[in-house]
């Protein structure tokens, strides 16, 4: 079977797109597979847990357009990828990510499609590794929540654009229809927040010709309205149950996000732009330290309409998302996701030339890696006592191979052992960072820390099966896992109701224990526990 899957993938080489788009999808079946691993999984506080038990919630009640019983800040459609993925596969926390990863095979290919527009095969999938690579990018594919869902619509909207040549041709019409429907849906998924990159993509819209033309306008209005149906039923059905309350909660929502900030304030405007330098190791080093020698590359080396495009995609989109989010009052790292495709776009640009032949930057960060990927397999090893075994190989062997893959890339180029292509550094970088993170996750080291919560959850669903669950005292936080993982009706009394309460289980915070005496914890509960 192995040996039938090489001669294919030979085969595919033939054509370096369908060979590419083979290794991307691979790699996104790693985070894929460790989804399953139960026992190191679990869903993280706060916004993660809020949206999966939302979508539990909206799955539960059946209505799928306003399913809540007081007016809702967001619309519905944050919450349907969830919850279809729950009615399709069970509620779980695995079945609550899934959709996300999908989301990001999906939007890695079209980025991958869309950078071949302008760079060679070998350009364009070194930039889809980088972007695979990126923490803020990887943290979204394997996190239960619309991010990853909005980039893919966001990078669709940008692949149909660009795919669109000549809008009077009926075979065009299909591309056009489906930009218009992509534009309504990012609606429909972040409600206002769509604004911010519609704005962006602005320069993208005026270099290209096919906007002036009357058939565009036509067939993209037309897949617009259609793609709205679902928002506009909505905004109905919200209207239906709470009035104009529940349209003025969308706007009030998104008027206290978007708060321009003051005078006082602008000392934080730097926020994203450090975050952004931050959550985007490694390709913003690798950018940066070939920043002077960025090139546009194009296949079409003449043609300045590309390069205008490849301008307004790796250049002009970063700086003007990153100007409006630098003036908006709310400050949350997470509303730089979808900006990070476009900005690891300019890893494509990156001039490879001569000088990578010589000892270079790239060479120290590759070997500084691979001592980093070496400490962190000797840490796993120290620190195996609060992992699962399995886990702890698991990370471990996949923490040393990238050390292995990095140091040897690093010698032989330091030394001059043997000729190295220059893209040799760029694939040591980017998987290696890949298949770390992907470990480093899958283990339940990083992003999984309420695997206690879960615990407890599954304790009091097999202890209290016919009661109910009162929770006491509990941060926001460990409220909103808990309420995901219960499979029974839970309360959220005052210190008052405890006293009336019949054989109910309890679940009380260390901190409140003096809050309640022994007597009515032993009288009142048939089983209590201890957070």
């Amino acid at each position: 079977m192995f040996k039938t899957f090489l001669m294919r993938a030979r085969a595919m080489k033939k054509d370096d797109t369908y060979f590419h788009i083979l290794i991307i999808s691979i790699l996104l079946v790693i985070p894929f597979a460790t989804l399953f691993w139960s026992d190191t999984q679990s869903l993280i506080a706060h916004d993660e847990s809020l949206y999966a038990r939302r979508a539990k919630f909206l799955l539960e009640s059946g209505d799928w357009l306003s399913p809540f019983f007081t007016p809702h800040h967001k619309t519905v459609g944050s919450y349907w990828p969830i919850a279809i993925s729950f009615k399709l596969f069970g509620t779980s926390d695995w079945a609550a990510r899934l959709p996300s990863i999908l989301s990001a095979l999906f939007a890695t290919i079209l980025f991958y499609l869309t950078s071949r527009r302008y760079f060679n095969p070998l350009r364009s999938f070194v930039s889809s590794l980088a972007l695979l690579s990126t923490p803020l990018y990887f943290q979204a594919l394997r996190t239960a929540g619309p991010d990853m869902f909005f980039i893919l619509i966001i990078v669709a909207q940008v692949y149909l654009f660009v795919s669109v040549n000549q809008p009077s041709r009926s075979s065009e019409r299909w591309k056009m229809i489906g930009l218009g429907i992509c534009i309504s849906l990012a609606f429909f998924v972040r409600s206002f927040v769509a604004f911010v990159p519609i704005i962006s993509l602005i320069p993208l819209f005026l270099s290209r010709q096919c906007s002036r033309s009357k058939a565009f306008w036509i067939w993209t209005s037309f897949g617009f309205f259609l793609g709205s149906v679902p928002l506009l039923l909505n905004l109905y059905a919200v209207f239906s149950d709470h009035g104009h309350a529940g349209l003025l909660s969308l706007i009030s929502f998104a008027s206290r996000k978007v708060g321009v900030t003051g005078l006082s304030t602008l000392s934080s405007i730097p926020f994203y732009y450090s975050r952004l330098f931050l959550f985007t190791i490694p390709a913003c080093f690798i950018i940066f330290s070939n920043i002077k020698s960025l090139k546009i590359n194009l296949l079409e080396s003449n043609s300045t309409s590309l390069k205008a495009e490849v301008n307004s995609l790796a250049v002009l989109f970063p700086l003007i998302y990153l100007t409006i989010l630098s003036f908006i009052g709310t400050r949350h790292y997470h509303y730089l996701i979808p900006l990070v495709p476009f900005f690891v776009f300019n890893v494509a640009r990156i001039d490879f030339s001569a000088r990578y032949r010589q000892f270079n930057f790239e060479t120290c960060f590759t070997g500084f890696f691979g001592l980093l990927y070496l400490l962190g397999a000797c840490l796993i090893l120290m620190l195996k006592s609060d992992l699962l075994q399995l886990s702890v190989y698991f990370v471990f062997v996949v923490l040393a191979s990238c050390s292995a893959l990095c140091l040897y890339v690093f010698i032989v180029k330091a030394f001059s052992l043997r000729k190295v292509v220059p893209h040799a550094l760029f694939f040591a970088i980017f998987i290696s960072q890949y298949l770390s993170l992907s470990a480093l996750a899958g283990g339940g080291v990083i992003w999984s820390t309420n695997r206690e919560l879960k615990s407890l959850a599954s304790s009091i669903n097999a202890d209290c099966k016919f009661t109910g669950v009162y929770l006491y005292g509990l941060s926001s936080k460990d409220t909103t896992v808990l309420r995901f993982y219960l499979d029974k009706p839970y309360i959220l009394p005052a210190s008052d109701d405890l006293r009336s309460v019949s054989k109910k289980c309890l679940v009380i915070a260390d901190s409140a224990k003096e809050e309640i005496s022994q007597e009515l914890l032993h009288d009142s509960f048939s089983k209590t526990y201890f957070r």
